[in-house]
């Protein structure tokens, strides 16, 4: 794969003009001060629990339907399913009307369900229900263009399945070219579109020997393996990926816990290189990252979320000029280990990320939120 000089990202519509700022260093001032810093005592998740409801209008994607035999897609539900511990979550954005953010869970009725929340932030307490997927399905979602999004999962037979959301849901690819899927796996996705309008995806699992696969996509050529890594995996690690450039070359970027409980990086730019982080995650922490490009002075900006030891959502950060800073645990105490996936926008240069944490022992979803400073509260589902 040669490097690719004219990425566009994140999907080709953001002008140059308004891409991302990067999120400002920590001044040397108490931790909770900073913009990585501890949401602060006056957020205290398990205070919050139920007291903070989110609201928002329905979407248009409650009208489809999926070809789905076992199960029917495009209800809704009111949110008296209760999320299914185990399962993942995977949270996508676009830009429509302001930013539009999805989110993706598997309740105990087996389904699986988006959720939407407008550019305001509030939530639609009408879940949208899709398809039925295996009992703890892992879950990863891209958006290649606005309004369009890709959904992974495994189904009822352990088999890795995409489906599609454009104006309605269909089914994707079948089968992916995927084998010896783990029991017990996450799943990672990115994309990016080149120079030459070609789309391209790179979905990410764990195999029955506890190494990580790579599954690539473009267009015109479809879906084919990918790059096998060799380096082993600790058994059910999250898993993280991203896209952007760095000097204008691609770059992408996968991460997941190894055997020593450390956070591995692969980077591929021309080929893949890899770096062992002292970052120290609980065992089969999530995982979940997330880039994009400041064009103004600092380059391409990686954010790296997980669960520290110490049962907090954790972030590191690397920057162009500076490259990886510390860690910061952002004191979002969760049942560890915890499904995260995380969603990132600009908007007229300011940055805007959004974290998912799902508690499994509780069953809820915990939304952290940077837009100038960290908050965070408790969704209805």
């Amino acid at each position: 794969m040669e490097r690719d000089r004219g990425l566009r990202m994140p999907f080709d519509v953001y002008p140059k003009e308004v891409r991302a700022q990067p999120l400002p260093p920590p001044p040397p001032v108490p931790i909770w001060k900073t913009w990585k810093g501890v949401i602060g005592g006056a957020i205290l998740i398990l205070a919050i629990i139920g007291a903070i409801v989110g609201i928002v209008v329905s979407t248009g994607a409650k009208k489809s339907k999926i070809p789905e035999a076992s199960g029917a897609a495009g209800t809704s539900s009111n949110g008296t399913v209760a999320a299914l511990g185990g399962a993942g979550v995977a949270a996508v954005s676009w830009p429509s009307n302001g930013q539009q953010v999805r989110l993706y869970i598997q309740k105990d009725d087996g389904f699986v369900y988006e959720a939407a929340s407008d550019q305001n932030g509030y939530w639609n307490p009408n879940m949208t229900q899709l398809f039925r997927a295996k009992a703890g399905t892992p879950l990863a979602a891209v958006v290649p263009a606005p309004s369009q999004v890709h959904l992974y999962y495994l189904d009822t037979s352990n088999i890795l399945q995409e489906y599609i959301y454009n104006n309605s849901w269909t089914k994707g690819a079948t089968p992916l070219p995927s084998t010896n899927i783990a029991p017990i796996t996450s799943l990672a996705a990115t994309t990016w579109t080149d120079s030459s309008s070609v789309l391209n995806i790179r979905l990410y699992y764990q195999k029955q020997d506890n190494t990580i696969q790579e599954l690539a996509y473009s267009t015109g050529s479809g879906w084919s393996s990918g790059y096998s890594f060799t380096d082993q995996a600790y058994p059910g690690a999250g898993l993280g990926a991203f896209a952007t450039y760095f000097d204008e070359a691609l770059s992408t970027g996968v991460y997941w816990q190894g055997n020593d409980l450390n956070v591995h990086e692969y980077i591929y730019a021309s080929s893949w290189s890899t770096n062992l982080f002292k970052w120290s995650a609980t065992p089969s922490s999530g995982i979940t990252a997330i880039g994009w490009q400041d064009t103004s002075s600092d380059g391409p900006q990686v954010r790296v979320y997980y669960e520290n030891t110490d049962r907090s959502v954790e972030e590191v950060s690397y920057s162009y000029s500076s490259g990886w800073t510390m860690k910061v645990p952002l004191n979002t105490l969760v049942d560890i280990p915890a499904p995260i996936s995380a969603t990132v926008w600009v908007s007229g240069g300011d940055v805007e990320a959004r974290i998912y944490v799902k508690n499994n022992s509780s069953n809820i979803h915990i939304e952290i939120t940077y837009s100038g400073g960290w908050t965070s509260k408790v969704l209805s589902f």
